[in-house]
């Protein structure tokens, strides 16, 4: 259970490829870890654990000792997966029969836009519990890591998948099954396209909606459940997929499935239809409502692609690639 200490962590953020909204019914989804990252970087401190939040200009200076006792309620909204993630690895360990750790400060920055589909939170939250664990140099297998970073996203939310936390911790491409089961696709066609693959990260807009709302909303569409039955179909599929092309006209109709949801919006359709004119598709990703689109883009016209996104006047582009 021991390893060699190292003193920094980096963790992905995910985007959804296939699936978004179904799964919260049971329906498969695909999820792939991309190179938008959490950095947290741990050196040696003598005044308890210190946290520095840099984007967010949050700091805490904690003790071991009150860590287990911690009310989330006394802190900012803020900090609150920070606090929970170190809840939770403290508490696990000491029910393992670890007492003595180490103090250390824990310096946090991010290039993820937040509160937009692409695992914020999950990417803070096992960036968080990796870096305790290696300031201890203490390790778990993935699967506990897993379990432990999960409930920490479930507890501040209220409500959680296991999606994002589980994408981050594997850094790979993952099928989301029923009851948060999951597996991941590498050795699969798809698997290997996507190693080839140019993506563009739009952040199109910011959400009018939180998840929670979007979520309630599409519970009461009328034809929900056929909606859902043709994503799963094409989650079903594109495990075999072996061309771009192929990729990305799944992807398309995996968005036009959204769109008659309800989720997606005009500045949205809009990004999408740039992606599949300079590109060979593109879809929102996550819940919707605002957030993310992700194009699988053409090399050979990322110029004119960028150009007339910034036309459009989104938020920010990221160029990015599975991890």
């Amino acid at each position: 259970m021991r390893r060699r200490f190292r003193n920094i962590v980096e963790t992905p953020s995910k985007v959804i490829l296939f699936g978004e909204h179904g799964v919260v019914e049971g329906y498969g989804a695909i999820s792939m870890a991309v190179n938008l990252k959490t950095r947290g970087e741990i050196s040696p401190s003598e005044r308890g654990i210190v946290v520095n939040m840099r984007d967010l200009g949050e700091s805490l200076i904690l003790d071991i000792e009150d860590i287990p006792t911690l009310n989330l309620g006394d802190y900012s909204s803020s900090v609150s997966y920070v606090l929970c993630a170190l809840k939770s690895i403290v508490s696990y360990l000491r029910d393992r029969g670890y007492n003595d750790f180490k103090t250390f400060k824990l310096d946090i920055s991010s290039n993820i836009p937040v509160s937009c589909g692409l695992g914020s939170s999950a990417s803070v939250i096992v960036t968080t519990v990796r870096s305790f664990l290696l300031a201890n140099n203490i390790s778990l297998p993935r699967e506990e890591l897993c379990k432990i970073c999960f409930s920490v996203e479930r507890e501040v939310q209220g409500r959680a998948s296991v999606t994002d936390t589980a994408t981050v911790i594997y850094n790979s491409v993952l099928k989301i099954k029923s009851n948060n089961d999951f597996e991941t696709l590498e050795g699969t066609n798809l698997y290997n396209l996507l190693k080839g693959c140019y993506f563009l990260v739009v952040h199109v807009e910011r959400r009018r909606k939180k998840t929670a709302e979007l979520v309630k909303e599409v519970a009461r569409h009328p034809r929900k459940g056929e909606i859902f039955r043709s994503m799963g179909e094409i989650v079903d599929v594109v495990e075999d997929v072996s061309t771009w092309e192929e990729l990305g006209e799944l992807m398309l109709k995996n968005h036009e499935l959204l769109r008659e949801l309800g989720v997606s919006t005009k500045k949205i359709d809009e990004v999408v239809e740039l992606g599949t004119r300079y590109g060979y598709g593109a879809k929102l990703s996550g819940a919707g409502g605002g957030g993310v689109v992700v194009i699988l883009a053409d090399r050979d016209r990322r110029e004119e692609l960028l150009r007339a996104l910034r036309e459009l006047e989104v938020l920010d582009i990221f160029e990015c690639k599975m991890v």
